[in-house]
């Protein structure tokens, strides 16, 4: 017959299990669920099953020793109250005297014990050891590897009943931390005896052992390479199950697991099905919300384990897995782009795309590290995003990466050579030591060309040269990449075919591009906004500019606490114009000049003029897709022309010229006069000894140090001055129309040019007549305009 104490502690041991496990956890197993919880097998391969059941069996057996050794910790905490009220009641009744407080102190702790054991539990749970904490990481880990292995049929099988040698890589370095800890019990059962073979040699006898494990986390070194491949050929002779794990077996792993094995297997990221698994089991109940796969890609093991708690209902890991995304995208750098996002860069990506899919076709043994594209140089001015590319490259292949530079190298200890060549000596072995990976040398053209250097210290970079060179050669696993604003400086033999061989342009953007690049920085701000203009005026400027553009926009908006205009944009963009109007006009007729010309000679499309007061210029005029030209005579008297044509539209219309036209580097005449210096004496075009080479065509200095090399450059651009008068003074009311446009609104492009050209018609009194131009656009030039842009004019 059951007492009414013994009815009362049952129901409350059943009321702190109901507190530990929920309904499922108990074993009411849900339609469509496999007892122990597990989500539908169709979904799931066999071993991963397995696993899936495991892990819920484990976790719920931590569930409910959480909750049995919470409900104790009540129950001791309640014990305490009981017996302080005890004492208290003592203390009170003293007064009545010894005997009686004697007495009823032995009727309170009678009292007392009696509901203590009314409360009781089972607590010999708490005798035996706690089980082991089921966390979210160590679940993903196991669940990746086993839906690899089910992948292979047979394979689970192979490895319980063989010999076969399995390679495993997994190049997320959280994930290989995770599974080396958690693997074993996946595919074998825990009885198996293992042997963990090292460089030393297989160590012990086959029969100590039922399986052979291979954990290798740097690659091998060379000297390191024989004792590896002895170690290797020993476990293989075994006659035992292999499993090597190690970030990419093709650099990490002796030849003969290579060889040996039948089976690869690549260990993927997180996916919303695994996370949502994790999820279920972790906290023991159904988790019904998935993941897009972005966010996922987001996540890491790491993320996992904060985020998947038993505490939690699956809805607030989700939502804590959703924060922890939304945080590391939040601090990502470079605005958070992605290749794709690379606008501009179409040969770079195209390039990058390409090598990514050989890598992995690489690791996965289907081709020779020959087949692979593994080095270039991104060429091209400051501020496209060279550096940025090769970063998201890296990222995109899911590999590190290692960045260095010659000034670092040279800043390393004292900056003697030896620890020069040192510094680089130990970035190229931590490079090699992670590979697959890329090295990164930003700013290549720090390095000279040899045969160039003339000064005292000559032999110092030489060696810097020549160390260099060693150390970039064709080594599996690992990709070159290189930065440079003028390729044209570098040592030969450093972008021969074997080391940076292929030279990719990085061009400046183009109008469209422009616009790609401003919407995606904007996001959903502006989105109804035209940005035609300050594209326009932003032409000629980078993606680094483009940034700091948006930066400051924001910026202007925020500070007077408001939306984000378009004004705001274009403020950013040009600067306060406070210049007076007869400056104004001046900026106008240089610009109309230069773009007039432009039209003339290489027809309306794809070329821009503004006077936008930016970055201390008075205007510009940008093409951005130039043409290609034979580079004969012809075609460099046409772009001295144009060079000089903005200095001489301000002398026809205002009788002389201004200082806007020269005064600095980069400027209308500096160009010209390096233009006319190159066609004289080293390409051999004009001057009175066109055959005779002076040196090379950047050279403009060592040329012009020739009196009669200065004389020649004169009178070529002196000629150049009067053919281009010549057709301006013919085409002087497009001219004016054109300045004119560009008084009133800031800005023309090539179509409008065309159009002034068509309605005011050329003069031609004093029996002038235009002189010929050009308009095909479809012949190589030999001295391209730097990366097919062509800014001219710049009055200040």
């Amino acid at each position: 017959m059951t007492s009414k104490r013994d009815t009362k502690s049952k129901s409350k041991k059943a009321a702190i299990r109901s507190r530990a496990v929920t309904p499922e956890d108990n074993g009411a197993v849900p339609a469509g669920m496999q007892a122990g919880g597990a989500a539908p097998s169709a979904a799931l391969g066999p071993l991963e099953f397995a696993v899936y059941r495991s892990d819920w069996r484990a976790s719920l057996k931590y569930r409910d020793h959480v909750a049995v050794m919470s409900a104790r910790r009540e129950h001791e905490l309640m014990v305490r109250q009981l017996q302080e009220q005890a004492m208290a009641a003592v203390a009170k009744s003293s007064a009545a005297g010894k005997t009686h407080a004697r007495s009823s102190f032995a009727a309170l702790r009678r009292r007392a014990a009696q509901d203590i054991e009314d409360e009781d539990i089972d607590t010999g749970r708490s005798a035996k050891a706690a089980p082991e904490a089921v966390t979210a990481g160590r679940v993903a880990a196991r669940l990746l590897f086993a839906r690899q292995i089910d992948a292979q049929p047979g394979l689970a099988d192979a490895i319980r009943s063989g010999s076969p040698v399995v390679v495993i890589d997994v190049p997320n370095a959280e994930l290989f931390n995770r599974l080396i800890r958690n693997w074993k019990d996946v595919v074998l059962p825990p009885s198996t005896r293992f042997l963990q073979a090292a460089a030393g040699g297989a160590g012990g006898d086959r029969e100590q052992y039922d399986a052979v494990y291979v954990i290798a986390k740097e690659a091998i070194k060379p000297r390191e390479r024989d004792g590896m491949q002895d170690m290797a050929l020993a476990v293989v002779s075994l006659a035992l199950p292999v499993i090597a794990f190690s970030p990419l077996g093709a650099t990490h792993l002796p030849e003969a697991f290579l060889r040996a094995s039948r089976h690869r297997i690549e260990i993927p990221r997180l996916d919303p099905d695994t996370i949502a698994h994790t999820v279920r089991i972790v906290t023991g109940r159904p988790c019904r919300d998935l993941l897009d796969a972005a966010t996922a890609a987001m996540l890491g093991p790491d993320e996992l384990v904060i985020a998947v708690r038993f505490d939690r209902s699956p809805a607030e890991c989700m939502a804590e897995l959703r924060r922890l995304a939304a945080d590391k995208t939040a601090t990502l750098s470079v605005s958070d782009l992605t290749l794709d996002q690379l606008h501009g860069m179409d040969e770079a990506v195209a390039w990058a795309r390409s090598t990514i899919v050989d890598l992995a076709a690489w690791k996965r043994g289907e081709i020779g590290w020959d087949a692979v594209d593994y080095a270039a140089v991104l060429n091209g001015p400051p501020g496209t995003g060279k550096t940025t590319f090769c970063r998201l490259f890296a990222e995109a292949a899911g590999i590190p990466m290692v960045s260095a530079t010659l000034a670092r190298w040279q800043s390393s200890g004292e900056a003697h050579l030896g620890h020069l060549l040192r510094a680089m000596r130990q970035d190229f072995e931590k490079a090699r030591s992670q590979i697959p990976c890329v090295m990164f040398i930003d700013e290549v053209d720090s390095f000279p060309n040899r045969a160039k250097l003339t000064h005292s210290y000559k032999e110092y970079q030489i060696e810097v040269v020549n160390a260099a060179l060693a150390e970039i050669y064709a080594h599996p696993g690992l990709i070159y990449l290189a930065a440079s604003n003028d390729i044209t400086r570098c040592d030969p033999a450093l972008v021969r075919a074997g080391r940076l061989n292929r030279i990719i342009q990085v061009p400046l953007p183009g109008l469209a591009d422009l616009e790609k690049m401003f919407r995606m920085r904007l996001g959903p701000d502006l989105a109804g906004t035209d940005l035609d203009e300050v594209c326009e005026l932003a032409l000629g400027g980078a993606g680094a500019d483009v940034e700091r553009i948006v930066k400051d926009a924001r910026r202007y908006a925020r500070h007077q606490g408001r939306p984000l205009a378009a004004a705001d944009l274009r403020k950013a963009v040009v600067a306060e114009d406070d210049r007076p109007e007869t400056l104004k006009r001046r900026a106008a007729v240089h610009e109309a000049g230069h773009i007039l010309m432009d039209v003339l000679f290489y027809g309306p499309d794809n070329v821009h003029a503004n006077i936008a007061a930016i970055g201390g210029n008075g205007g510009a005029v940008v093409r951005t897709d130039g043409p290609r030209l034979v580079g004969d005579y012809e075609d460099y008297f046409l772009r001295l022309q144009m060079l000089l044509a903005g200095r001489t539209a301000e002398e026809v219309v205002f009788a002389r010229a201004s200082h806007g036209a020269g005064g600095s580097a980069g400027s209308d005449l500096e160009r010209a006069t390096g233009v006319a210096a190159a066609m004289i004496a080293s390409f051999g075009l004009a001057g009175p000894r066109p055959l005779l080479y002076l040196g090379a065509r950047d050279q403009r200095d060592e040329l012009l140090a020739h009196a009669d090399v200065r004389q020649a450059v004169n009178e070529e651009l002196t000629k150049a001055v009067g053919a281009c008068r010549l057709l301006l003074e013919t085409y002087r009311p497009a001219l004016d129309a054109v300045a004119e446009r560009l008084m009133a609104v800031g800005r023309i492009d090539g179509a409008a040019v065309a159009d002034a050209i068509r309605r005011h018609p050329a003069l031609s009194g004093s029996g002038q007549r235009p002189v010929a131009t050009r308009t095909d656009a479809g012949i190589e030039s030999s001295l391209p305009t730097a990366n097919g842009t062509s800014p001219v004019g710049g009055v200040r």
